[in-house]
């Protein structure tokens, strides 16, 4: 920054604000999750239902509340309600115009609890009961969408907004924010000054009488959302700052080029840059792409709301994981000064390595210096939040009508500790000046420096990539069958090994005769080197498998599923479900091909913190690699979707 951009920054921070935004949006996302576990509130029969309640139900309870309180204790509000009246505070001269025609002032949220944030529901639910007999106070799932006593529209049938567009358009954002990034408070205090920094371009166009439409990054529309979300603070803020509500225009997603969304996020990151001498491209921040297509539209209902990770124990007491740990980093170098005189600026470029190796890294890459190109370009990778980039400049012999032979000539570098930008006291990002160590010709002259500007994810246990080999050629899927189906290759061992070529674990399907009888037992058994000796894993018994210390099963003949399901693990109150193709987070959106993918399996985990599925692992049967997300369900995952695989 320079010293007009240091002002105009401090200037963006001293914009008054009535809330504390990070822990609200805390609050807000917690919300939003829990909305997304029941996504029947998204479309269909129980979001109509969920209007007519807000609408008949909800806001006139709130008006009577706030106008003469009605309970000793907070105000909550159904979850069902709860979203909708999300929904129309996103549309804040919407939503302000109505309750000021229906009630004759804005209805805020003060002294008014979230129904998953309140810690008891009795007092609430005593009062709707009071006036809404016959209506339920949640609306749940299981609730059947046409048996509910239609209490009218009253005063808010006024309400003309359409929320059930605006319900579709919100329904989207969850993913975008949804990110370990996102519930970081250095993060979130970073977005807290980029949002005030917003609203100051806005402030300023204003100002010069410039209509510019301005488009945030999603770590400061989080913060716009939860200041909107109390709806009397954001009048007060806005009146204060503009003079006038500031309107959030969502209903625009087209993002091609050329378009309202893309010229808008171009002028806004040229005006913020120019501004505040920052980068607005942040990592963490970005659009994330379309949502992933749903495996189902029906939730799986489970009594127990525990997460918790299941595994088969003595499987896990042998295997020697190696956990590796992973960000997402975004690199831009922004300027160059003190270049010789002799150097074409144009000639210059910078080569960045690491210092030790790395699981994603191998060769570097190359950034072009953002002046001196006229574009904000950098390079986003994933590394491991450990040792020390080396960015070298370096000066392109073709400039100087050099041969295409000659190598590009060092001017110097610096090092950059990463571990500096992910330790606990760091804002994940940073943007300054470095100066060059030179050797050689251009050790004498004064010492030139990069700007650098680079931020970087929460760092998160990066998934366990494996690739499966076989001691000898043999069909698992025959191993699997029933002991009537005889196999020759019964003694092979299907290995599963890292990158490095280090081994994980040892796997083979065994049979033999029980010690009562002449009927024959099929077992799992692994080895690993700590083991030393194999040790059963489970069992085949009546047509499943059942895995040892666990009440983990495997029905062998599975149905077809309406839903596309290949193969089901039920697993206490989880349930793995096996699909083809890449599915969830697996799936590839960069071209039609990849729409369906007859090399790969996806395992799915529902549970109830993820009613509608979580991806946990990826087999991919042609290159024999299986990615899993969650090593506690190592062992059968990867046998089952090795089984699998060969269907």
């Amino acid at each position: 920054m320079d010293a007009e951009q240091e002002s105009q920054w401090a200037a963006a921070q001293g914009i008054g604000i009535g809330e504390d935004l990070v822990p609200a949006a805390l609050r807000h996302l917690e919300f939003l999750a829990a909305v997304d576990r029941r996504r029947w509130l998204y479309e269909g029969p129980l979001l109509h239902r969920a209007i007519r309640r807000y609408k008949a139900c909800w806001l006139p309870l709130l008006a009577k509340y706030t106008e003469a309180s009605v309970a000793d204790e907070p105000l909550v509000v159904p979850l069902d309600c709860e979203w909708i009246w999300h929904c129309h505070r996103l549309n804040p001269t919407q939503y302000i115009k109505d309750c000021k025609r229906l009630y004759g002032r804005i209805l805020g949220t003060n002294n008014v609890k979230s129904s998953i944030q309140a810690k008891s529901k009795d007092q609430a639910e005593k009062v709707w009961t009071e006036l809404y007999p016959g209506e339920p106070f949640e609306l749940e799932y299981t609730s059947p969408s046409d048996d509910f006593v239609d209490v009218g529209d009253g005063t808010a049938g006024g309400i003309s907004y359409d929320l059930i567009s605006a319900v579709r358009r919100q329904s989207s954002f969850v993913y975008q924010v949804g990110t370990p990034n996102m519930h970081d408070h250095r993060f979130l205090e970073e977005a807290l000054a980029r949002y005030k920094g917003f609203l100051y371009l806005i402030k300023l166009n204003q100002e010069k009488g410039m209509n510019l439409f301005r488009v945030p990054t999603y770590d400061v529309d989080l913060m716009w959302h939860t200041h909107q979300l109390n709806s009397v603070t954001y009048y007060s803020d806005m009146l204060n700052l503009l003079g006038r509500v500031l309107e959030h225009d969502d209903t625009d997603d087209d993002r091609a080029e050329g378009k309202k969304l893309d010229t808008g996020f171009s002028g806004t990151t040229e005006q913020f840059e120019n501004n505040f001498g920052l980068r607005y491209w942040k990592v963490g921040a970005m659009y994330r792409g379309s949502l992933p297509s749903p495996v189902t539209s029906v939730p799986q209902i489970f009594n127990s709301e525990d997460d918790s990770v299941f595994g088969v124990d003595k499987a896990e007491k042998h295997l020697t994981i190696l956990e590796t740990t992973v960000v997402e980093l975004y690199l831009q170098i922004v300027d160059i000064k003190n270049l010789p005189s002799a150097i074409p600026e144009k000639s210059v470029y910078v080569w960045f390595t690491k210092t030790q190796p790395d699981v994603f890294i191998s060769d570097g890459g190359r950034l072009d210096i953002s002046t001196k190109t006229g574009k904000s370009i950098g390079a986003g990778f994933q590394c491991e939040p450990t040792g020390e980039l080396i960015l070298t400049a370096m000066v392109d012999q073709a400039y100087f009508g050099a041969s295409s032979s000659k190598k590009s000539e060092p001017l110097g570098k610096v090092s950059i500790s990463l571990q500096e930008l992910t330790q606990p006291d760091s804002k994940l990002s940073f943007e300054r000046w470095f100066e060059l160590k030179s050797r050689g010709a251009y050790a004498g002259s004064p010492p030139v420096s990069l700007r650098v500007a680079a931020s970087c994810t929460v760092p998160r246990q990066a998934p366990q990539v494996l690739s499966m080999v076989n001691v000898k050629p043999f069909s698992l899927k025959a191993c699997l069958l029933p002991h009537y189906i005889k196999d020759q290759n019964m003694s092979s061992w299907t290995r599963f090994v890292y990158d490095c070529g280090t081994e994980l674990i040892r796997l083979q399907i065994r049979e033999h005769k029980a010690k009562s009888g002449m009927a024959l037992i099929r077992e799992l058994v692994g080895v690993t080197k700590s083991s030393k000796q194999p040790f059963q894993l489970a069992e085949f018994t009546k047509n499943k498998w059942s895995f040892n210390n666990s009440n983990l099963s495997i029905i062998h003949d599975l149905k077809p599923s309406k839903d596309g399901c290949i193969h089901e693990l039920k697993y206490g109150n989880k349930l793995i479900k096996l699909y083809r193709g890449r599915r969830l987070a697996y799936e590839l959106k960069c071209c039609s091909q990849h729409a369906e993918d007859t090399t790969a399996v996806t395992a799915v985990k529902f549970s109830a913190e993820h009613p509608y599925g979580k991806a946990v692992a990826l087999l991919d049967t042609e290159s024999e690699f299986i990615t899993v997300q969650c090593s506690a369900l190592m062992s059968y995952l990867i046998l089952w979707d090795r089984w699998s695989s060969k269907d």
